[in-house]
């Protein structure tokens, strides 16, 4: 490539060329790798979320039947969605966001109904009535659920004209049938507050450790191919660290307001410190990624630091199965301690400056993960060789 870059315009216009014909020619390779990847976190979710995708149905078809056998209503639509929508299609059922959502529904649908039976239907009723069904749920609570769920049910009770019956305010009683359903749902069956983060944490740490097995290989090999691959997996794993967070954050709630959940906040705190350093982690191994991606289109090998990337990979793939069964992450904490007494950016006389500030990334990957093993700061960093003074500077990842 260096005899092209000093060459003059025609080769280095040749050179374009080429790099442009490379990229039209890995369009259909990049495409498949996007729909597995895509496909492959796809089905994660929907491991995660099987639970709810099961209740939804059967608390749906609880509340419709209940409306239709019991209160002898012929088409009662809103019991079905006030359940639905209070327990929600995924794993983070609070008690709190039932009542929210499911009384949201049914006060919407109470305000509908009033007012429709004050003005009758029109254009200028639904203007009023979503107005009205507004400024009532703001003033009753600032939640955004709580407030969307108004809007939507009073509209749809002044837009969808009502059925006969024998009870007044028929449709306010479907869907007060369909917010206690979810609740129930959410007092009667109570999860376990450790299951959804386990599966989320250990869904990140397996990324992470095929991220840096696939940047491994890529520099031994030198193939830059395999490297671009990395650094788009890299990329796309926001998602489940999102996820995560957002299973802990019920989890906790969880752990308030059952026995059962308490029983489990030690472990919950544990996941909670494991998704702080796995997401700063990930965040390093992104920047490693297109650090990778550039050395390897010098086409020269590098065994060695792969071997030192390939080790951290290893130890990841531990502590993901320790956070999958919840048992103890000691041999994940010995194989990270093992792969990170060996970055030494100096280890190797022969390293240019792109070397070296690979392995000193890999430092703070390093650290990050053992903190994810439960060890302090100070004892991860314990476990990596010193540095000399001119290089303590640069021991940190630059911002992504």
């Amino acid at each position: 490539m260096s005899q092209f870059r000093y060459a003059g315009y025609s080769e280095g216009e040749h050179e374009g060329g080429l790099m442009a014909k490379s990229e039209v020619s890995e369009l259909p390779q990049r495409a498949f790798n996007t729909v597995v990847h895509r496909s492959r976190m796809g089905l994660k979710r929907v491991q995660a979320n099987a639970g709810q995708l099961i209740q939804i149905p059967i608390a749906a078809t609880a509340a419709y039947a209940f409306s239709v056998y019991v209160l002898g209503h012929p088409y009662p639509f809103l019991a079905a969605v006030a359940s639905a929508v209070g327990i929600g299609p995924v794993a983070d059922r609070r008690l709190r966001r039932a009542t929210e959502i499911g009384f949201g529904a049914t006060f919407g649908v109470l305000v509908g109904e009033l007012l429709v039976n004050v003005y009758g239907t029109g254009i200028w009723q639904l203007t009023a009535t979503l107005a009205i069904g507004l400024f009532i749920g703001t003033m009753l609570n600032s939640g955004g659920i709580f407030i969307t769920q108004i809007a939507v049910q009073s509209v749809y009770v002044v837009v969808v004209p009502a059925t006969a019956a024998t009870l007044p305010f028929p449709r306010t009683l479907d869907a007060l049938t369909g917010s206690v359903c979810a609740i129930l749902l959410a007092l009667i069956l109570p999860r376990d507050p450790r299951k959804v983060p386990r599966g989320l944490a250990a869904s990140m740490l397996d990324e992470i450790s095929a991220v840096l097995q696939m940047m491994s290989r890529a520099l031994a090999d030198s193939d830059v191919a395999l490297a671009k691959r990395a650094l788009t997996r890299a990329r796309e794993t926001q998602d489940i660290i999102d996820s995560w967070g957002s299973s802990l954050k019920i989890s906790r709630e969880a752990a308030k307001i059952n026995a059962r959940g308490r029983r489990h906040a030690a472990e919950v705190t544990r996941l909670s410190r494991a998704h702080t350093h796995s997401d700063r982690a990930m965040r390093t191994i992104r920047v490693i990624a297109r650090r990778v991606v550039g050395i390897t289109e010098f086409g020269v090998e590098k065994p060695i630091i792969a071997s030192y990337v390939g080790s951290l990979s290893e130890g990841s793939k531990k502590l993901e199965v320790a956070l999958r069964r919840g048992t103890d992450r000691a041999l994940a904490e010995a194989a990270l301690a093992e792969a990170a007494s060996s970055l030494d950016p100096r280890a190797e006389e022969s390293w240019d400056i792109h070397d070296e500030s690979l392995v000193l990334l890999l430092r703070p990957v390093a650290v990050d993960l053992l903190e994810a093993c439960g060890l302090t700061n100070a004892d991860a960093q314990s476990r990596l060789p010193s540095l000399s003074e001119d290089m303590r500077d640069t021991d940190e990842p630059p911002a992504e």
